[in-house]
């Protein structure tokens, strides 16, 4: 349009004229390229998955050079700060790597591009369960691209010194099984196993379905939903506070203190953890593991985590380059890289899985890998308040059950009035 303009008034060059043409030649004339350039923001997690990023971005970037893609690596509060400033300013970034739990605020007020149809090729890949917590009223804001699971694992070494056999992968093991194992193995100066307790309401959760735990009626209704607290709900909870106050296998300084740190160090034959800390046991220490068989209830062994997911923001002014990239990070080659730098988590394809099967032959990696039919909605994450709740009266109620300062019916109440509280 300026150029247009000062063509017209070539004859009339005021001094006001000469003074835009001059401002004119400082601003340089954006390419192609650049005006098509994508920023895709993800966390600055693990160095080997920075690098995996970075390699990534390179391949597109070489293969496709007129729609370059930049790149942001921020930390997991920065991101969530900027994502809303960005979105309230209408500067969030195209392609966005987040959590679903984490991406449901933004897609609920819209801020997320609707992926169904541009995804429903890869519909059939995604466990049923995965692919409805990334969908809410029939539009999918993000693509699942990994999901952390809760196993456990054993220090073999540790089981032959004690004269302990290790359950075998294809053995069943239920939270009894679990709680008598974890007892077997306890000595008088080392606790059996070592669970994150210092924000462990999401934990109880995930394992909920296991139990046939529900938590929430009227998910679908806002503001009606409502708290249930029978025992199925409070069986997770139970069971991990028995291990501390009954059966002393498990510590209570797990609620300040990370038991990673003991389990790498040689100091406890079982660790509750996530899959995706696998690559750390690799790394970082020499001990010889093995995980065991998923936990299993009366409702299976079926776990309701949340994804980590590739959106795409519904400002975004090149929804359709953002897409064909977000396909890319999906490929399976790619989402194999990611999951494997990241350290172990399950790829949100069935074809991912089994491109990581085929990098990683290990048997402990196979297993992971093999556990993608577990999996199931968390509907918890559709519940209007819930992280509010979890944050206000869940986590803080189960470290004062777990550290011995409040009973289990003291926990239910807290909670059932923090509940109501919040309605």
């Amino acid at each position: 349009m300026k150029q247009s303009r000062f063509n017209a008034k070539a004859k009339l060059l005021s001094l006001a004229a000469i003074g835009a043409i001059s401002i004119a030649t400082l601003v340089p004339i954006q390419s192609a390229s650049a005006a098509n350039e994508l920023r895709f923001m993800s966390w600055a997690w693990q160095d080997t998955h920075i690098a995996v990023l970075k390699n990534l971005v390179a391949q597109w970037n070489k293969a496709n050079p007129s729609i370059p893609v930049k790149l942001e690596l921020v930390d997991e509060d920065g991101l969530y700060t900027q994502l809303s400033t960005g979105f309230l300013a209408g500067t969030a970034p195209d392609v966005i790597d987040t959590e679903a739990a984490a991406a449901l605020q933004y897609a609920k007020s819209g801020y997320l591009y609707n992926l169904s149809s541009d995804m429903r090729y890869i519909q059939k890949e995604i466990n049923p369960g995965i692919w409805s917590t990334v969908n809410y009223k029939a539009k999918m804001f993000g693509a699942p691209w990994m999901v952390e699971q809760y196993m456990v694992v054993a220090n073999t070494e540790l089981f032959k010194k004690l004269g302990v056999a290790v359950p075998k992968q294809t053995d069943t093991l239920t939270w009894d099984e679990l709680r008598a194992l974890a007892k077997k193995v306890t000595t008088a100066d080392m606790p059996g196993i070592g669970i994150g307790l210092g924000s462990a309401a999401k934990l109880t959760m995930v394992m909920g379905p296991t139990v046939g735990a529900k938590y929430f009626t009227g998910i679908t209704t806002g503001a009606k939903a409502r708290l249930i607290q029978g025992a199925p709900e409070l069986e997770v909870v139970k069971q991990i506070n028995d291990m501390i106050q009954v059966d002393k296998s498990l510590s209570s300084r797990y609620v300040s203190s990370n038991p990673q740190t003991d389990f790498l160090a040689g100091k406890l034959p079982l660790w509750f953890t996530k899959n995706s800390l696998a690559n750390t046991i690799d790394l970082q220490s020499d001990i010889k593991y093995q995980y065991l068989p998923m936990i299993s209830g009366s409702g299976g062994a079926k776990q309701a985590p949340t994804a980590g997911i590739y959106a795409v923001s519904a400002q975004s002014k090149q929804t359709k380059n953002s897409v064909k990239f977000v396909k890319f990070l999906m490929e399976a080659q790619n989402l194999a890289q990611t999951n494997i730098a990241v350290g172990g988590s399950i790829p949100g394809t069935t074809s991912g899985q089994a491109a990581v099967k085929a990098i990683k032959k290990d048997a402990n990696w196979q297993f992971i890998m093999s556990q993608g039919v577990n999996l199931t909605t968390a509907p918890f994450l559709f519940v209007p308040q819930w992280e509010a709740w979890k944050g206000s009266f869940q986590n803080p109620q189960a470290k004062l059950l777990y550290t011995g300062k409040i009973t289990l019916d003291e926990y239910k109440k807290a909670l059932t009035n923090g509940w109501n509280g919040l309605r």
